[in-house]
């Protein structure tokens, strides 16, 4: 199981090809008799909310750099989804949560040319979390905006963002 696809078997090197197999064309390398499937990249992320507000970071790297987004990121191997919310929102915010007052809000599929994200999505209130808002380390800035802001298109939230929070409730899109 992979994220991308690749064009070299990820065992032996060899190139790959593709073979129908249950119902769909995968990678396949001939060499290992190795079917390949390609796997969406799981990430979290964390709503917080202060009454008509919501926790925004911008990220300040990548592609997307300079875009807003929720607090979010990648599950380490070992890592529960809850934790990993918590742990990225520390990361990014200043904020501190115990991840088991994280609620699940649901999950969305962001599709792209490289990979595709499942992002698992949690909410908790401001009043449950501790500590002061400061931007981290792959964050240019965080902040609590608006949350009509965000619904009038003022603030510009890159796709997944806007798909974990329509999970939150706070977009309808």
């Amino acid at each position: 199981m992979i994220a991308t696809s690749p064009t070299y078997c990820p065992d032996c090197g060899d190139e790959l090809g593709t073979v129908e197999f249950e119902d769909r064309d995968r990678d396949y390398c001939s060499s290992c008799d190795q079917v390949w499937w390609r796997q969406s990249v799981p990430t979290t992320s964390v709503t917080v909310r202060d009454d008509d507000s919501v926790l925004l970071i911008q990220r300040s790297a990548g592609r997307d750099a300079g875009r807003w987004d929720l607090p979010a990121g990648h599950p380490e191997y070992d890592e529960p989804a809850r934790e990993a919310a918590a742990r990225e929102l520390r990361e990014e915010t200043g904020l501190v949560a115990d991840p088991e007052d994280l609620t699940l809000v649901g999950t969305v599929l962001s599709e792209g040319p490289q990979a595709n994200y499942r992002s698992i999505n949690y909410r908790i209130d401001r009043a449950a979390v501790d500590g002061e808002v400061t931007a981290g380390s792959d964050a240019a800035d965080a902040r609590f905006v608006r949350v009509e802001a965000v619904r009038a298109g003022d603030v510009d939230v890159r796709k997944l963002g806007r798909l974990r929070l329509r999970d939150a409730g706070i977009l309808d899109e």
